[in-house]
């Protein structure tokens, strides 16, 4: 019993340590989901730049890939709810969900 508190107790200092120190060593600001809805509007505005669906174009390319497997490990959480609420992105996620989902890019695989 003793055990399981104290690593439960020094986890939880552990990760908040760990957070501050991420924190600070990637310059997010004090509300991190504003720091996250930055971002994801910089991605907006590189793929609006391009004047595309996608930053690859008309199809998904490998960064689009990327960005969409990291908003996919959070779909589930109330920031991914949030990040639609704020920004555009849900747009842009719902055309790569499509993509992926018909498994477009597998076409291009040699077998």
């Amino acid at each position: 019993m003793w055990e399981r508190l104290l690593i439960v107790n020094v986890g939880a200092m552990a990760m908040w340590l760990i957070g501050k120190r991420l924190k600070k060593r990637h310059r997010l600001k004090n509300d991190v989901r504003q720091s996250l809805y930055d971002e994801a509007n910089y991605w907006l505005r590189g793929i609006k730049a391009r004047g595309t669906t996608f930053m690859g174009g008309n199809k998904p390319d490998l960064s689009d890939l990327a960005i969409y497997g990291i908003l996919k490990s959070i779909e589930g959480c109330d920031a991914f709810q949030d990040l639609k609420t704020h920004t555009n992105i849900g747009v842009w996620y719902n055309a790569m969900k499509k993509q992926v989902d018909a498994h477009s890019g597998s076409a291009n695989l040699s077998r």
